[in-house]
């Protein structure tokens, strides 16, 4: 019993409350009406009594039940227990008044000694002393009123209300009367039973006994009759069967620990024969937890909860160890089957009377973790048996055994996303650990065996990998590693030491093999795209042809091989990289030989523009494949295969990799462009008839006609190939074309005019507005070609050359000792030897003194090793000197050192030396008897370093310098450009007379 919100009598704003209840006699047909205006009540008013009209009102003593005082609350909780014996459950009622405890002896009081009355006499001694607690509650002039108890509100319960499982409710309280205030409610738990029970039965058995056979027999008829589905039915029962099994119970005394004791055994092993729900098996288990006391179990009931409990255990069990067929997780009703059974036992295991009657099986955790290793193995077995992975050939064996490995990871999987969740919320169990390691272990020991057949056979000379075996071989190894993968989610502990760590090892063989016929699939593969190629771009936008896409997936698809395998270990990823990376790099250049090939085959016959835009097609497949091989470093992650052997190797892996692998791509990307340049040449040749018909034009075109109009074919064909160019041609081949072309349009003009040496000036000015025009054109105000390389290699030549045949003689003979001087200051080391010589400048006098002092190093020119040396010193060039005559010094017979300390005098105008080229020509001669001179070598000076205002040689104490050192030279004259220039020239003299002296040295030169 317990009550809330009561009435609060007394000043702290509480009560004092207390209950007395008894059993009220029955009542006759004709106080109806009368119990309709009042409640009953233990204590009345005096008035009230004196009133009373039937017997059947007055309670006797015997009847009367108290609880204790609960002091100082609203909300009384008592929990006593009361048993009443009932004459008449028809009639007779439960009565329950609730009161304020507030005097020092009280009904309470009083109605608790009943139980330590002996005899009639002394029971109405103390019903008296109720009796006058009662009268004092309404007497209002006998001065104890304010120590009266006061009244809180009854409860009325007929009996034959009551129904067969009891009462278990709160009821409101009700008031004596209408001018009565109550409120609040009373919580009690009713039961009504007989003792009048003396069948056959239980006589022989115990009441549990019978309790549970009853129950198992109305389970039995019950789930007969209903006919649902295995584990729909909820155990429910009709009424009938309900009220007899309510009313054992209660007739029999079975507590609510002893009922939810048999139901539990009752409907568990019912459950064993036919299904039911698993979800009323738990409750069943959580009721007994509920009810349970350490206490009050033992003997037969704790017998009959020991057995039921490990029977239930041992078939969960047995389902758990066949769960994928039980459990299926394609099927979401035997999934939540699975989870509640996986709770009912986690709960079992935490039940404190699991660890009391079932002590033995404190560790169910590892009975479930056997379980599911014994199941496992018994799944692989069976994939195993209906996949026969040893029959067949060997190659059949792999593809059953890719089957094997595929179904794994689908079990894996499931296990993983499925059951690891359901046994590790309920049980506490780590499904997915326990069950992968055990499969892990069973694949890579089959894998294992298969494997190392496939190394055996490989290694043979006459095997050879077939296309289909190295498909199958990928495709295990891709199984193996999905599986693999699966470690992840295993705890760290968990990862090492695991059968499949190196299983990439098992494989080393049979990959080189498959990437040997990958290679060769591709190059058949590039060859039939180039034969199929029809030379024409793809789309609009994009101006490569069909095969450079060909050869770009076979690449990609190459990759994505290589991605899939993701190969561990860093040593052997290198050499498969650096093979790989061979492949696509030899591949590449056959792509380009080929398409380069197709073009030289089919170019005859052909117009103009379509050959033109068919070498540009080809030339931009080329630059596709060449531009796509750019990128492997990226797509093949060099860069991690680089800190994979730094971290292995140290700097020299690291080095390694670098070495190897960019010098594949550099020598490859070589060859593509001297292929793409070979393209170009094709290009330029079939263009170069029609450029030197232009060239050809302009070189024949009468002084008459303007330079426009002799330059105007070459730029309209120009203009119009442009066009198609810039059209057919991806920017970076554009610019290479237009380099190649202009290249060609130099050299061409370059041997236009060494071919016209010595014509008019107005031919080399008008090559000079063509070139001028040409560079306009290349450049295209930004567009095209950069000035730097425009004006650089054969432009400058032939710009040169045409500065140069612009020139008259005299000009030319000294650009002739202009060059000879800028040559002659950068010569620090000679093999030919050195001359000492003092120059000093008088310029009052306007005299140059030269004071040639000795030489060095000469070489031997006669046959004894030796030379008869002399020096020829002469101011140059002579058409500045007119009137100045050259000079010599001694022989010095047998020397390669002569020392000759001979000084020579000049006069030199300051107009003279002022000119750049004005210089001392020093030229040493091997003196011989019988035939000319021999040519030893010559040096050169200019009078700038001598004669001008400054210059220390220019002043009186020129005489103390250091002598310059000057090294001698042996250069062929005719070799110079400004000879040939000056030879071509046969009607000046001045020209043919230089070239004469210069040829008579180079005839010395030739003689030796």
């Amino acid at each position: 019993m317990k009550g809330k919100n009561l009435m609060a009598k007394d000043a702290n704003g509480y009560s004092d409350p207390y209950c007395m209840l008894g059993i009220l006699l029955g009542q006759s047909p004709k106080d109806t009406e009368e119990k309709k205006e009042r409640k009953f009540s233990f204590r009345k008013r005096r008035e009230k009594l004196e009133k009373r009209s039937s017997v059947k009102e007055v309670l006797a003593g015997r009847d009367i039940q108290v609880t204790e005082v609960k002091p100082e609350t609203l909300n009384p909780v008592w929990n006593e227990h009361f048993v009443f014996d009932i004459d008449d459950v028809h009639n007779d009622l439960l009565h329950l008044d609730i009161w304020d405890h507030d005097d020092d002896v009280s009904v309470a009081e009083a109605c608790k000694k009943l139980n330590e009355i002996s005899g009639f006499r002394g029971m109405g001694r103390y019903f008296k002393q109720i009796a006058k607690s009662v009268r004092a509650n309404g007497a209002a002039a006998s001065g104890s009123e304010e120590n009266a108890d006061d009244f809180l509100g009854c409860i009325n319960v007929p009996l034959n209300e009551i129904p067969v499982v009891g009462y278990d409710k709160w009821f409101k309280l009700e008031p004596r009367s209408s001018a009565s205030k109550v409120q609040g409610e009373c919580h009690l738990i009713l039961r009504l039973f007989t003792t009048q029970r003396d069948t056959a039965l239980s006589k022989m058995a115990s009441n549990v006994t019978i309790h549970k056979k009853m129950l198992s027999q109305m389970l039995d008829y019950e789930h007969n009759q209903i006919q649902k589905e295995p584990y729909n039915w909820n155990g429910q029962v009709c009424a009938a069967a309900w009220t007899v099994l309510s009313h054992h119970a209660v007739q029999a005394d079975l507590s609510p620990l002893q009922q939810a004791i048999i139901r539990w055994q009752c409907y568990s092993s019912h459950h064993r024969s036919q299904r039911m729900s698993y979800a009323l098996l738990l409750r069943l288990l959580k009721t007994v937890e509920a009810e349970w006391e350490d206490t009050a179990v033992h003997g037969e009931l704790e017998g009959l909860l020991a057995e039921s409990l490990r029977l239930y255990c041992d078939y969960c069990l047995s389902q758990k160890k066949s769960m994928r067929q039980v459990f299926p997780c394609n099927n979401s009703a035997a999934i939540i089957r699975c989870e509640l059974m996986l709770r009912s036992i986690g709960h079992m295991q935490s039940m404190a009377a699991f660890r009391a009657v079932c002590s033995n099986r404190s560790e169910l955790h590892l009975e479930i973790a056997t379980v599911i290793k014994k199941g496992t193995v018994e799944w692989y077995e069976g994939i195993i048996s209906n996949i026969k992975p040893d029959e067949g050939t060997l190659e059949e064996q792999l593809r059953r055994l890719v089957m094997v490995v595929d179904a794994v990871c689908v079990d894996v999987q499931r296990g993983q996303n499925v059951y690891n969740k359901l046994y590790y919320s309920s049980v506490k169990v780590d499904f997915f650990s326990i069950s992968y390691r055990q499969l892990e272990k069973l694949v890579a020991d089959d894998v294992n065996v298969a494997m190392e057949r496939v190394c055996g056979n490989l290694e043979q000379e006459s095997s050879r990998l077939t296309q289909t075996m190295g498909e199958t071989l990928f495709e295990l190894y891709m199984s193996l590693k999905s599986l693999k993968r699966f470690r992840e989610f295993l705890p760290l502990k968990d990862t090492k030491m695991l059968a499949l760590t190196g299983f990439h090892n098992w494989f080393k063989t049979s990959i080189h093999k498959l990437l040997q016929i990958v290679h060769e699939r591709s190059t058949d593969r590039i060859r039939k795209a180039v034969e199929m190629d029809q030379l024409e771009p793809i789309q609009s936008q994009t101006k490569h042809s069909s095969s450079a896409v060909d050869v770009t997936i076979c690449f990609s698809q190459v990759q994505e091989f290589w991605a899939q395998l993701a190969w561990p270990d860093s040593a052997g990823a290198f050499i498969f990289i650096t093979r790989l990376t061979d492949n696509f790099c030899s591949e590449a250049v056959c792509y380009a030989e080929l398409i380069k090939r197709k073009i030289e085959r089919g170019q005859l016959g052909r117009d103009h523009k379509s050959f033109i835009v068919q070498v540009c097609v080809a030339l931009n497949s080329t630059e596709h494949v060449r531009v796509y091989l750019g990128g492997l470093p990226r797509e093949l992650d060099w860069r991690g295969v680089e800190q994979a052997m730094e971290e292995s190797c140290g700097l020299e892996g690291k080095e390694q990799v670098n070495k190897s692998l960019n010098g594949q791509l550099y020598n490859a990307d070589i060859d593509l462009q001297r292929e793409a340049k070979r393209l170009i040449t094709h290009l330029t040749d079939r263009m170069l008839p029609e450029l030197r018909r232009c060239i050809q034009h302009i070189s024949l075109s009468p002084d008459s006609i303007n330079t426009d109009e002799a330059v105007a074919p070459l730029m309209k064909y120009l203009d119009d190939t442009l066009v198609i160019l810039n059209e057919s041609l991806v920017k970076e081949n554009l610019t290479r074309v237009l380099q190649s072309l202009w290249e060609l349009l130099l050299r061409m003009i370059l041997d236009t005019v060494g071919e016209n040496r010595g014509v008019q000036v107005e031919f080399y000015t008008r090559f000079q507005y063509t070139v001028e025009t040409l560079v306009r054109f290349f450049h295209a105000d930004g567009e095209g070609l950069l000035l730097e390389d425009l004006k650089s290699g054969d432009y400058k030549a032939l710009e040169e050359e045409l500065r140069l045949n612009k020139c008259s003689s005299f000009e030319l003979i000294e650009q002739y000792f202009l060059e000879k001087i800028s040559q002659q200051r950068i010569l620090k080391h000679s093999r030919f030897g050195r001359i000492s010589v003092k120059c000093y400048y008088d310029a009052p006098e306007q005299r140059l003194t030269v004071e040639i002092l000795h030489a060095a190093d000469l070489i031997a020119l006669d046959a004894n090793g030796l030379s008869d040396p002399f020096v020829i010193v002469e101011l140059c060039p002579h058409h500045l000197f007119p009137t100045a005559r050259s000079q010599r010094t001694q022989v010095k017979l047998k020397t390669l050192h002569p020392v000759f300390d001979e000084l020579f005098y000049f006069h030199v105008s300051p107009e003279q030396y002022r000119h750049r080229c004005a210089c001392l020509t020093f030229t040493v001669m091997d003196y011989d008897w019988l035939s000319t001179n021999d040519f030893a070598g010559e040096a050169v000076a200019p009078l700038s370093d001598f004669c001008w205002p400054g210059r220390p040689s220019a002043t009186p104490a020129g005489k103390t310098l250091q002598p310059v050192i000057l090294h001698l030279s042996r250069q062929k004259p005719s070799e110079k450009p400004i000879m040939k220039m000056l030879e071509a020239r046969t009607g000046d003299r001045e020209a043919q007379e230089f070239v004469r002296k210069l040829k008579e040295i180079e005839k010395s030169m030739e003689e030796e």
